[in-house]
């Protein structure tokens, strides 16, 4: 990097734009925190201030931030973990829009411009988002890598009920209007991960999301190790530290939050119909999160109030999502789950039928892999979960005689 481009003065963005401080995070990546930082310093609208907050490193971080000079604000304090460092940097920040930048990911040329564009146009909106792409190796192969990840189909849901469904936007994919920001509370400090995914639910319950458009974010993928408050962890191909702490999450946000909160869609009619929507969501979501207990005691509220009523189509698509889970289902084969608590056995045939929708997927995926074994104990439980009727509806069994046949994936729906 040139020593004038890394040096030059930031300006203050014009009366219509929003100025944006950039907060990043870090703790010993002095050999990736400087491309980070290009990375902001060479935004087509530059932000007001880049704020890192050092969490405690022991390399060279120090020498290499102060390297670009005043356009960069350094803080220092002991370490204490990642949450600690953002709440820092958000107190110090003086900009009317935060971004939160990982030290070792990289803003696109235009991403900030594209962020406050959409708040401008958008002045009901909290926060703004974009997608982002995920790259291994040198920064070059960020805009190579066509690992793309794809966003649900906007308007379909409540955009709060999609992020609930499959966490889509990591810290530095969005930016938050500072006052929302402060509003929504600090960073927590108890989550060994998924801070981030904790603090964009809060913020999407509290003011409605604009979509910036394309690419905002390119995200590296490499195994690391962070410090936070529950000691070392490290970030790798795994989903068991995620879904401990999602579980965690979740079953807190279960005991806090009202059903208003899962209403899945914008134009949910009221009266019985309209608490049957979002007290169906609130089960679907918390059985892909593997909050069995939840999703069971409410799947319990739910027939209550169905009664000897027919579901409507809006309840049908909401309960194909069920074994939608990003991380798998291996809890429902390894014999963790009893499928008789799931309670589903004394619905309608058409909601079990709609529950069972992506076992074909889910047996084809077993089959393929020669996880036969698998294949078979998830046949039984999806059969006494729901029901061998409602699993011959399903069309368990033609994907089962022709696995072999090239089928189409199906479209991610949950974390």
């Amino acid at each position: 990097m040139a020593n004038s481009q890394a040096r030059r003065a930031l300006p203050i963005s014009g009366e219509d734009d929003l100025r944006v401080s950039i907060i990043l995070p870090t703790f010993n990546r002095a050999h990736l925190i400087g491309e980070s930082i290009a990375s902001a310093l060479g935004q087509s609208h530059p932000p007001a201030e880049i704020i890192v907050v050092d969490d405690g490193s022991t390399d060279r971080t120090a020498d290499v931030v102060s390297n670009f000079g005043d356009p960069v604000r350094y803080l220092r304090q002991d370490n204490a973990g990642k949450s600690a460092a953002l709440n820092r940097g958000i107190a110090a920040a003086s900009g009317d829009a935060l971004l939160v930048l990982d030290d070792d990911d990289l803003l696109p040329p235009g991403a900030l411009a594209a962020h406050v564009a959409a708040l401008v146009a958008a002045p009901e909106a909290g926060f703004s988002f974009g997608r982002f792409v995920r790259f291994s190796g040198p920064s070059e192969n960020a805009f190579s890598s066509t690992d793309i990840e794809p966003l649900p189909q906007l308007g379909e849901k409540r955009l709060l009920v999609q992020l609930m469904q499959c966490c889509f936007l990591p810290n530095p994919a969005w930016m938050v209007r500072r006052d929302l920001q402060v509003a929504a509370a600090p960073y927590r400090r108890n989550l060994p991960r998924g801070q981030d995914y904790d603090m964009i639910l809060r913020i999407a319950r509290a003011a409605p999301g604009v979509y910036a458009g394309g690419i905002t974010l390119h995200q590296r993928k490499h195994v690391a190790a962070r410090n936070t408050s529950k000691g070392k962890v490290v970030a790798k191909d795994t989903v068991s530290g995620w879904i401990e702490a999602e579980q965690m999450m979740f079953r807190e946000l279960d005991a806090t939050w009202s059903d208003a909160d899962f209403q899945p869609f914008s134009d949910s009619p009221a009266g019985p119909e309209g608490e049957r929507l979002a007290i169906l969501q609130r089960a679907i979501i918390m059985f892909m999160r593997k909050v069995h207990d939840r999703a069971a005691y409410h799947l319990v509220r739910y027939a209550e109030r169905l009664g000897n009523g027919a579901p409507t189509p809006r309840e049908l698509m909401i309960a194909g999502d069920l074994l939608g889970a990003r991380y798998g289902i291996d809890d429902l084969i390894d014999g963790s789950h009893d499928p008789e608590q799931l309670g589903a056995r004394h619905l309608p045939l058409s909601l079990r039928k709609a529950m069972a929708r992506q076992m074909p997927w889910r047996m084809r995926e077993l089959l393929r892999d020669g996880r036969f074994e698998d294949a078979a104990h998830l046949l039984e439980w999806g059969a006494r979960a729901f029901g061998t009727a409602a699993l011959l509806a399903a069309g368990a069994d033609r994907l089962i005689a022709y696995r072999s046949t090239p089928q189409a994936t199906p479209r991610k729906t949950a974390a």
